[in-house]
């Protein structure tokens, strides 16, 4: 299966989740209308039952995360919030529809109940799903802010400026992520890159450089199928513009673009493309995933190589007499304006870093201009006459003169105002100025949170040391100090030492692969709207550009401090400069993780307390988690209801014979049992079952002894003979009610009652690998809570060391295991069978926390027959 693939998970989420307020409402009508419907058969029944734990499992995980992101543990985009809310709101939808199916009119109350949950949380999550999937490509005309799963955040927010900006944004077409999959699908390329990338890391700058060659190559070399390559031409071809028209091709990848992780400069754009090259540029931007700059950033910032798919926006090329980029809200010591860069020619010399643009600041309130700054720029960027760029150098004259007038600059600028307006946010945009005096925008995205930092702080300089270098801008702000070390080729960067203060000509984004390990960064050319100096505010490395003699004054091995806030570079260590240092501001609050909090009250809780949902109604389920514990609680009653009516209705149920205690009868769908069997009981020996097998081979290890008797205080004995008499819950099943397994050759569902707990099993194990899982549930116990919560405990503690997910909730323990080889799942199953004779019973010796740690002890230790001491009884585990 090819690895990438893993990229659509989130897609189908997307298309069931909308459906939710549909089908949901369109099958309670079926089951509960006019008519009845007829009784479920047991097939049907238990494949209802595989489909609510496997939701149950999925929900939870769901669930965890959400905590994890709410407790500042993982970042959270807005698409992640998304994700989350989608995932929980689908998973427990296939819980209450299996639920129905199973049960009939029994629970009907929760779907109501579950629609008006739904309603409040979707509403205000503002999850607009993808109702169907997506081809390999769409019009931008067509594209907006709900698709930004599937062509990227660029592309999304240039399909919105187009709704608000109408012609100011050129015609054009985005590709998707299924485009990007069936590239990487075809030929195992996909594999191939996943293999390569293994030998990448943070830590090997030269190996970056090796994997990225070597993956380049994979992917300029690859071949488009004849499908999508039919797409992408007929796509062009549909294009305005007769035979000559050119087109730029620009990178568009999920998780590019966003407030904290701008991925700034770590693509390509290809530009000044023909019609007919558009497929080897799609490939070329694609191949630019994978350059240096691009794996280390990715790999610094915690992505897998899977998660970053990308996408391509193509639009009409604009042969620009001046470009540039524009922060709509820049914060600065005078309070917060709009900044304005600008280049002559072509917009990619504003932030490759090898000029030092045009500079106008507008007072946003009363749209004024306050001030303008001349660059240095000596050669400009144009459209070749062929395809690509060529640069043209510029007389002194015309290098003297202000690129824009102050209308133009203002036509910009207004044109950025009512994109922040309408879309709610501060931006960053990229512009161009063609040689009719239009004005059109060419990418948008949410501004950066450090953008910020701003060029006209400045900090006074200590007196009486050496200054080396000052001036120009802090594109990053902070101290630091190290020895200089000057990067000019690729060679240079592979041999950087850790910890240098680099110097440049250019503030060039190749160079964002050193900055993880750099101490700081002082380029000659280059400005605070670049990419570079976006990746160094995300990194908190001390930047200073446009400094326009850096490298002349600052000599390769001299130790420097750069003090980026005073605009200043000092010979040696400066101990004052370092302490005095400007932290960073505080991150702005992530408006997504406050959005996911304000709808967390009704996802995460669980305030339902009775422990089985024959003793609950459904609308006493407050919160999304109520409901999937319901759903879990109803199925597995029904489970044992199941297996009750099947063994009075005479079907085949046989009686396991063995020597764990329990009364176990097997109901055998298919392949599960030996063949040739008589009639009567059978033994293990005659179950064919894999993870039935497994399971009981761990049930009845040797080194268990079930029939044990472990040391129990008289206040646990008492607790036991009280909660079986009056604790309802507990009773679920009188003592000595049978247990079920239904089985076949590669399937097991256990459905257990052991003593005054109950446990369910249920797996499957296989050849392939992605299907098979482990869910395992125990709850209850003969004693007080405290008690049978130390059990849960216990168990979650034993199963968490060998890698199982769990969530454990007083004495209610769920485990699941997923996607793991058949042998590994086989000791996960073994290793189940084991902690279920262990705890046996156990719950009425575990009266202190540290009586259970050193049954835990000897757990681990593979002491199986463990029996604690007197002492142990009273609480006191030092006797162990």
């Amino acid at each position: 299966m090819c690895a990438l693939l893993q990229a659509g998970i989130m897609q189908c989420e997307r298309t069931t989740v909308h459906q939710v307020s549909m089908s949901l409402k369109g099958f309670a009508s079926r089951i509960f209308g006019q008519g009845k419907a007829a009784p479920p058969s047991l097939d049907l029944k238990i494949d209802c039952f595989r489909e609510v734990l496997q939701a149950n499992n999925a929900a939870l995980g769901c669930m965890a995360t959400i905590q994890q992101v709410l407790a500042g543990e993982k970042h959270a985009s807005a698409a992640e919030v998304r994700r989350l809310v989608t995932g929980v709101t689908v998973q427990t939808y296939r819980m209450v529809v299996n639920l129905t199916r199973m049960t009939g009119s029994k629970y009907r109350a929760i779907v109501p109940r579950f629609e008006e949950l739904k309603e409040w949380i979707t509403k205000r999550v503002e999850v607009t799903p993808v109702l169907s999937e997506v081809g390999p490509v769409i019009p931008l005309s067509e594209v907006g802010a709900g698709l930004a799963e599937v062509v990227g955040q660029k592309s999304a927010f240039l399909g919105e400026a187009r709704r608000i900006l109408g012609g100011h944004v050129p015609d054009g077409f985005v590709t998707t992520v299924t485009a990007y999959r069936e590239l990487m699908c075809a030929g195992g390329l996909g594999e191939r890159i996943a293999q390569a990338m293994a030998g990448a890391g943070l830590e090997n700058t030269e190996g970056c450089f090796r994997v990225s060659a070597e993956i380049t190559r994979m992917v300029e070399g690859a071949r488009i199928p004849p499908a999508l390559s039919t797409a992408l031409r007929g796509a062009a071809a549909e294009l305005p513009g007769g035979q000559g028209l050119r087109l730029a091709v620009r990178s568009s990848a999920l998780q590019e673009g966003g407030l904290e992780l701008s991925f700034a400069g770590q693509y390509r754009s290809m530009l000044n493309v023909t019609r007919d090259g558009v497929l080897e540029a799609f490939k070329q931007v694609i191949a630019s995933k994978y350059s240096p700059q691009a794996i280390t950033y990715r790999l610094g910032r915690g992505f897998d190589d899977h998660e970053v798919a990308m996408c391509c926006c193509v639009i009409s090329m604009v042969d620009a007499t001046a470009a540039g980029v524009l922060y709509s809200a820049c914060r600065t010591e005078q309070g917060e304006v709009t900044l304005l860069q600008a280049v002559r020619g072509l917009g990619l010399s504003a932030v490759d870093g090898s000029v030092e643009p045009d500079t106008y600041v507008f007072d946003r309130p009363r749209e004024k201009l306050l001030s303008h700054k001349q660059g240095v720029q000596t050669s400009l960027l144009r459209c070749a006459s062929g395809e690509g760029t060529e640069k043209l150098e510029l007389d002194s004259a015309a290098a003297g003169t202000p690129i824009l007038s102050e209308e133009q600059a203002n036509q910009v600028a207004r044109l950025a105002w009512r994109l922040d307006s309408a879309l709610g946010t501060p931006i960053d945009m990229e512009w161009a100025l063609d040689a009719d005096g239009k004005v059109y925008v060419l990418q948008v995205r949410p501004q950066p949170v450090h953008a910020e930092e701003g060029r006209t702080f400045q900090k006074a300089r200590i007196e009486g040391v050496p200054v080396l270098l000052e001036g120009g801008s802090r594109a990053s702000g902070g101290a630091a100090c190290g020895d200089v070390f000057a990067v000019k080729t690729d060679l240079d960067i592979i041999r950087c030492p850790r910890g240098a203060v680099i110097v440049t000509d250019e503030a060039n984004p190749r160079l964002a692969v050193l900055l993880q390990h750099a101490s700081a960064i002082v380029s000659d050319m280059g400005e605070v709207t670049g990419h570079l100096a976006t990746v160094a505010r995300e990194l908190r490395v001390p930047a200073l550009f446009a400094t326009r003699s850096a490298t002349r004054a600052l000599k390769p091995g001299i130790l420097v401090t750069v003090d980026a806030d005073a605009g200043v570079v000092y010979a040696g260590r400066v101990e004052g400069a370092l302490a005095a240092a400007t932290p960073y501001a505080e991150v702005r609050r992530n408006p997504h993780v406050e959005l996911l909090a304000s709808v967390a009250e009704k996802i995460t809780p669980l305030t339902l307390q009775d422990r089985l949902a024959s003793g609950c109604s459904p609308r006493k389920c407050n919160t999304i988690h109520d409901i999937i514990r319901f759903c879990h609680q109803a199925t597995v009653e029904s489970m044992f209801a199941l297996g009750d009516r099947a063994t009075r209705q005479g079907a085949k149920v046989r009686r396991l014979v063995s020597a764990v205690p329990i009364d176990c009868r097997v109901l055998d769908l298919g392949g599960g049992l030996r063949d040739g069997l008589g009639e009567g009981d059978v033994t293990i020996d005659d179950v064919t079952c894999i993870p039935m097998r497994v399971l009981w081979n761990g049930m009845t290890d040797p080194r268990l002894k079930w029939q044990m008797e472990r040391p129990v205080s008289l206040k646990g004995f008492m607790s036991a003979i009280v909660n079986y008499n009056f604790d309802q819950d507990v009773r679920m099943r009188a003592m000595g009610e049978p247990s079920y397994a239904f089985i076949t050759a590669n399937y097991l569902n256990l459905n257990s009652r052991i003593g005054y707990h109950f446990s369910t099993v249920d797996s499957r194990i296989g050849e392939a690998i992605e299907s098979n899982y482990l869910s395992f549930r125990f709850v209850g116990g003969s004693t007080g809570i405290d008690q049978r919560s130390r059990r849960a405990q216990l168990i979650q503690r034993l199963l968490l060391r060998s890698g199982f997910e769990t969530d454990c909730r007083a004495d209610l323990i769920n485990a699941r295991v997923r996607h793991l080889p058949s042998r590994e799942m086989e000791d996960k199953l073994f290793l189940t069978g084991l902690v279920m004779g262990y705890v046996n019973h156990l719950d009425m010796a575990l009266v202190s926390d540290g009586v259970m740690r050193a049954y835990e002890d000897a757990f681990m230790a593979g002491d199986y027959g463990f029996k604690g001491s007197e002492s142990m009884a009273t609480g006191d585990a030092s006797g162990s």
